[in-house]
């Protein structure tokens, strides 16, 4: 059974561990929709959970749509898609995982921008999805992967193996 994780832990997780790495937030796009809590709620959540790592975000890098984040190290920039894992169908998870993907790719804009998917970490691990991200595919895009799995994000560079599901 996966563990339930919402799309803003993985939002928040990845966040901190891109400033933590030297990277510089720019925009941040917080999920709406049918079932998930307030915007301002999420804003406020997300707000407080930086706050506590001692980083500063300003209200303006909020935006209604585009990546979930764009961050900027020098002359380089990262555009991420971010997917929690709720409940559904097998067919309904994977169905949020290819759109997922789909998402992470659009990103692509020229040479220099550097994609990735930051997940709950149960994709791969319970739903063995890691399959449908070959290393030949994230060589060629240069996606990275950043997995979630009991707050602490686990980042996978495009010419590295994804981790093998754990045995049940």
């Amino acid at each position: 059974m996966p563990t339930l994780c919402t799309e803003l832990e993985v939002l928040i997780s990845t966040s901190v561990w891109l400033v933590q790495n030297g990277w510089e937030l720019e925009a941040i796009s917080i999920a709406t929709g049918a079932g998930l809590p307030p915007i301002n709620s999420q804003k406020s959540q997300f707000r407080d959970a930086l706050k506590s790592k001692n980083v500063l975000f300003p209200e303006a890098l909020f935006k209604n749509c585009g990546p979930d984040i764009v961050a900027r190290f020098n002359d380089g920039i990262w555009k991420l898609e971010c997917k929690g894992l709720g409940k559904g169908s097998p067919q309904t998870l994977r169905t949020n995982f290819d759109r997922a993907v789909a998402s992470a790719m659009s990103y692509y804009d020229s040479p220099g921008t550097r994609i990735g998917l930051a997940l709950a970490n149960d994709y791969l691990w319970v739903l063995d999805f890691g399959q449908r991200l070959p290393c030949t595919l994230r060589e060629a895009t240069n996606l990275w992967v950043f997995l979630l799995e009991n707050g602490t994000i686990y980042p996978y560079k495009p010419t590295e193996d994804l981790p093998f599901p754990r045995a049940a």
